[in-house]
């Protein structure tokens, strides 16, 4: 196969890791979030600080010593081999719905710069990526992953520089964001609807992070592309600090968003149709007039898109081929060649399929940095609840696991369609701050709507109405728990029949504050005492 074991380098590699992450999703949603709901978003930093701790203490370190390019062989070596193909037909299903909302994005942008077509944006953004994907491998997109991260990044700062000459300066657009009350770090409210909170982001947003970090193959086969685990322990941290970077420049943007509409929101003043066009919009009207700018910022929407994109495909290609088809398939071996022209062919059909979906992804009306958080965190964080039960709970079998996943599976469908087709509460209970159109030119008269309030009505509103920050929560809760609840009906495994490389200690966890020696903890304990040490966590769930 064209996946190998071949160092990258750190910094490369991490460039990659973020480029991966860093979608349009982010870039375009980020300062929307920032504009509406103010900068509680910043706590986003000490959530992904969060999980790249975990990812480089407990997640690396295990996925290292199984020595498999997909990170899903762990569920067969400790489980079942049904549990990780469950598991990686999950991942492959939510990865696809994923992509295309990522390849909608920029699209959109495209679109409303160039006037082009919105299907012609997404058909030829897409037939692009999954050329060089198909063609160049996790070579070609590690590297491109680079470019493109540089693109991003100037895309950004040079709009962030412009947008602050167009609002009369930095000192004058803080000041605008702090009197519309932008500027907020203290929202400890308890109220489960508001969106962003100090516990919604810390506790909700490090499960979110932990889980994309570490249980998604796009994001952790990077730190399968380094030659070792101290290398990809710091590949996680340098894409943490380079991460934090890009929150921080997506926030001076919502400022200068808010600065310089805080008087005509274009969405309200029908400008724009979806929240992801504010970004392009204020591109337009204060880059528009340099020429070739507008195409750099273009440039920097479709590098976060297309890089994620690549990633991806690459990375449902992996699965595909190593957790199904390999261990479905007959055949004893299957040579590098044929691996190689497997993965090419799987990449080009899961492209097609990707720009397909992404077509039926353009009728959404919501942000899509909002709808990729409902996404990953419904349907990735189970599969975090069933690594740290294959982490911490050996007497745990494979159909408690099963059934634990299915039904946590359930529960997040039913509360997704229970938040996307019922009414909701009333905005200003989401933590949404006011946006004013009395500065319109010409004066505008908008009618609002007021909301048909159905609480009385339907008691699971509440349920529908949780912050989306919390479906990561819910999803690992439920997991655990139905999985520990599974050991009593079905019966428990012999903790001393798992293998122990597969297993990990409450110490792995704060290792990197106990210990300052590289290797793990579990190269230096004796089997006698992680028994012991695995009763004692079992008693405390």
């Amino acid at each position: 196969m064209h996946l190998g074991w071949t160092d990258y380098g750190t910094l490369p590699t991490a460039m990659s890791l973020l480029a991966s992450i860093m979608s349009a999703a982010t870039l375009l949603g980020g300062p929307v979030e920032i504009y509406a709901y103010g900068t509680m978003y910043l706590y986003w930093i000490v959530a992904w600080f969060i999980g790249a701790y975990f990812t480089a203490n407990l997640f690396i370190p295990i996925f290292r010593r199984i020595g498999n390019i997909s990170i899903y062989a762990y569920f067969e070596q400790r489980f079942s081999l049904s549990v990780r193909i469950i598991i990686t037909s999950m991942f492959v299903i939510v990865n696809m719905i994923f992509l295309a909302i990522i390849l909608y994005g920029p699209s959109l942008a495209l679109s409303q710069v160039t006037g082009l077509h919105i299907w012609f944006a997404i058909g030829s953004c897409g037939i692009i990526c999954t050329l060089y994907t198909s063609i160049g491998g996790i070579k070609a997109v590690i590297w491109t992953d680079v470019a493109q991260t540089i693109t991003m990044f100037f895309g950004v700062v040079l709009s962030i520089i412009f947008g602050f000459i167009n609002t009369g300066g930095i000192r004058k657009a803080f000041e605008i964001a702090i009197n519309g009350n932008r500027i907020q770090f203290a929202n400890i409210t308890f109220d489960l609807s508001t969106r962003y909170t100090i516990w919604s982001i810390i506790i909700g947003g490090s499960f979110y992070t932990t889980a994309v970090y570490s249980c998604l193959q796009t994001q952790a086969q990077r730190f399968m592309c380094v030659k070792s685990t101290q290398a990809a322990q710091k590949v996680a941290w340098m894409n943490f600090i380079m991460y934090s970077m890009f929150i921080l420049l997506c926030a001076c943007v919502g400022c200068i968003l808010y600065a310089k509409y805080n008087r005509c929101d274009p969405l309200r003043a029908k400008l724009i149709s979806k929240p992801d066009q504010l970004y392009p919009l204020f591109v337009i009207e204060t880059l528009g007039q340099f020429p070739g700018l507008t195409g750099l910022f273009i440039a920097g929407i479709l590098s976060a898109s297309l890089s994620t994109i690549s990633s991806g495909i690459n990375s449902i290609a992996t699965v595909i081929l190593e957790d199904i088809y390999k261990r479905i398939v007959i055949e004893n071996s299957i040579s590098d060649k044929k691996q190689a022209i497997i993965s090419k062919i799987l990449s080009l059909i899961i492209g097609i399929l990707v720009v397909f979906l992404a077509f039926i992804a353009s009728y959404l009306g919501d942000n899509i940095l909002v709808i990729v958080l409902q996404i990953a965190g419904s349907f990735v964080s189970p599969i975090l609840g069933v690594y740290l039960l294959g982490f911490f709970a050996p007497r745990l079998n494979s159909r408690s696991v099963l059934v634990a996943f299915f039904l946590c599976m359930i529960f997040q469908i039913w509360v997704l369609l229970g938040a996307s087709l019922t009414i909701q509460q009333p905005i200003h209970k989401s933590g949404r701050l006011p946006i004013s159109v009395n500065g319109c030119l010409p004066r505008i008269n908008i009618t609002q709507s007021i909301p048909i309030h159905q609480s009385s009505n339907n008691v699971l509103l509440p349920l529908y109405s949780i912050s989306v920050m919390w479906y990561s929560f819910n999803g690992v809760f439920l997991t655990v728990i139905f999985g520990l609840l599974g050991i009593f009906i079905f019966g428990s495994n012999d903790p001393t029949t798992v293998d122990i490389s597969l297993l990990a200690s409450w110490k792995d966890i704060f290792s990197g504050f106990l210990s300052n020696k590289k290797s793990s903890i579990l190269e230096t304990i004796d089997l006698h005492e992680m028994e012991k040490s695995i009763i004692e966590q079992e008693q405390m769930l």
